[in-house]
């Protein structure tokens, strides 16, 4: 009868049962060592106690219950139960009524104690060594049933646990944004983990402090914020009241904290933590691809100059509002510290990140466009040492950007061009060479740039230096000694190679207006700077 059932209640129901029918007692009490295992709590009673079962419990050392199970052994009293000092009063149970008590441990296939039985008579009565063996032996079979309805029991709870996992792991596959996953994570997970309150903390970066995203159900005593250093231990019991709190970490990324109270389901907790965290960081991904996307898009309208009076609505998704004064900067190479040193500096700029450069639109301050130039040089001085810089001058309106767009563009390919070092080069910096930069990108051609572009193409066939050779006798206004000497050459060597660059291209340097072959070989070089950039470039748009 007692191994009829694997419910645990009914199995303890049918104990208290056989053992009252056998032993003839008037009351018998079936107690369960608590899962902390500091109590004995009562699980069955014969009537008229049976209404008493989970309100009764002996903490540990209390009563003659405790007293068997420590030593594993049964005990009786025999008479006047309340005199014996191992007896503890529950006015419940009407104690005083009972002069006779016996108590046997229940006791488990690895001999931990289980629990305790307990029978009690009203009027005094001897138990015989049969009748305390036969309790023993009941006690036995008993500890068999309770072991074989909790691994039932146990089992049913981690099915029901995979269940719910199933079902959280099918919601948060389902959820678009953060809006959708956290509450739909805050009440599945306070279902699963038996809390009686689950709440989502999420990290702000700015302020290293975790900010309450949701509480199910909502809770006024949850604070808003936690500090870092406040999360403390995944399990705490304070005021006895144990309280969850695992991190959300994705490859070693702190996104947030999954906090359940009055649980210990420890566990649990960091399986819905692992998934919530992974959809958490897949949503973020998907934002920035999308908002990536979007800025993509902006700024390719802004700079062509196309669909000027459809672009306030994306230019307000993004916040900007081009009617503001702004500056368009463009930089090449990527750089990660000095991308995010930037985006640091300068709070409100929005930025077009790619693998090999970066686009963004800098917000003017009221202390003007200087001081947002001031703050580039510093951080790229700092933090991007490699990185190449180019500035437009200010622009406001949307018709302005274009133009924006391609001014930064010149001013970095004359950052690469004039600098020797990577640094930032603003458009008003170019003096001249602004005009010279228009007209090569813009193709003007005349017979001393062709003479010049075969120079060029005939030095990168053959790694020459003939091109360089030529600038250097322009620059030292055709002085053959100092320009041997910048050159590291022997003089003769210079006359040959002279004479070489007249037979390749044409030109007599005796004869033709050096400015004009001199303003020839800047045009190339910018040309050949722009045709670098654009390989560089290559399979996405330019800066």
């Amino acid at each position: 009868m007692v191994a009829s059932s694997l419910e645990l209640e009914e199995v303890l129901r049918a104990v208290v049962r056989m053992l009252s029918d056998a032993s003839t007692a008037h009351a018998c009490f079936v107690y369960l060592v608590s899962d902390d295992g500091q109590r004995l709590e009562l699980k069955a009673a014969s009537p008229p106690y049976s209404h008493l079962v989970g309100e009764i419990a002996l903490e540990k050392g209390e009563g003659l219950a405790w007293w068997v199970a420590e030593r594993k052994e049964p005990a009786f009293i025999r008479e006047k139960a309340l005199d014996d000092p191992r007896v503890k009063y529950v006015p419940e149970l009407e104690e005083e009524k009972f002069q006779s008590l016996v108590s046997v441990p229940i006791l488990g296939r690895s001999r931990d104690v289980i629990g305790a039985i307990t029978l009690h008579t009203e009027a005094p009565r001897e138990f015989t060594d049969d009748e305390v063996e036969l309790l023993v032996s009941s006690a036995s079979l008993v500890a068999g049933a309770i072991e074989n309805a909790r691994l039932y029991a146990e089992m049913r709870r981690r099915v029901g646990e995979l269940e719910h996992l199933t079902e959280l792991a099918e919601a948060i596959a389902r959820a678009d944004t953060l809006a959708e996953l956290l509450p739909g994570v805050a009440s599945r997970a306070r279902e699963l983990l038996r809390a009686a309150s689950c709440q989502v903390y999420l990290l702000d970066q700015p302020t290293e402090q975790l900010r309450l995203q949701v509480s199910a159900p909502p809770d006024p005593d949850v604070p808003a914020t936690l500090a870092l250093s406040a999360v403390g231990p995944e399990l705490s019991r304070r005021r006895k009241t144990p309280r969850v709190a695992v991190p959300l970490v994705v490859n070693d990324e702190l996104l947030g904290v999954l906090q359940g109270r009055a649980t210990a389901e420890v566990e649990l907790a960091r399986a819905v933590a692992n998934l919530t965290a992974v959809a958490i960081k897949k949503i973020e991904l998907i934002e920035r691809l999308s908002e990536r996307n979007l800025i993509k898009d902006f700024f390719e309208l802004l700079a062509a100059s196309r669909g000027v009076d459809g672009i306030d609505g994306r230019a307000t998704r993004l916040g900007c509002d081009l009617d503001q004064p702004h500056l368009v900067l463009a930089a090449s190479p990527s750089d990660d510290r000095f991308d995010k040193a930037l985006r640091a500096a300068l709070p409100g700029a929005i930025f077009d990140r790619r693998d090999d450069s970066i686009r963004a639109l800098l917000r003017v301050p009221t202390a003007g466009e200087q001081k947002v130039q001031e703050t580039v040089r510093a951080v790229q001085k700092e933090h991007g040492s490699e990185v190449a810089v180019g500035l437009s001058s200010v622009c406001r309106g949307a018709a302005s950007y274009a133009a924006g767009f391609e001014e930064a563009r010149h001013a970095l390919l004359g950052a690469t061009l004039l600098n020797s070092t990577p640094g930032v080069t603003t458009y008003e910096d170019l003096g001249p060479y602004k005009y010279l930069l228009r007209m090569s990108l813009d193709g003007v051609r005349d017979m001393h740039r062709d003479a010049v572009t075969k120079l060029a193409d005939y030095d990168r066939e053959r790694s020459a230096s003939l091109l360089r050779t030529l600038e250097e006798f322009l620059r030292r206004r055709g002085n053959i000694s100092a320009t041997a000497d910048a050159l590291y050459v022997h003089p003769n060597t210079l006359r040959q190679r002279l004479r070489r660059i007249m037979e390749l291209t044409g030109l007599d340097l005796r004869k033709d207006d050096w400015l004009m072959v001199e303003i020839a070989v800047k045009l190339v070089q910018l040309q050949h700077a722009a045709e670098t950039a654009a390989l560089d470039t290559s399979g996405s748009t330019g800066l």
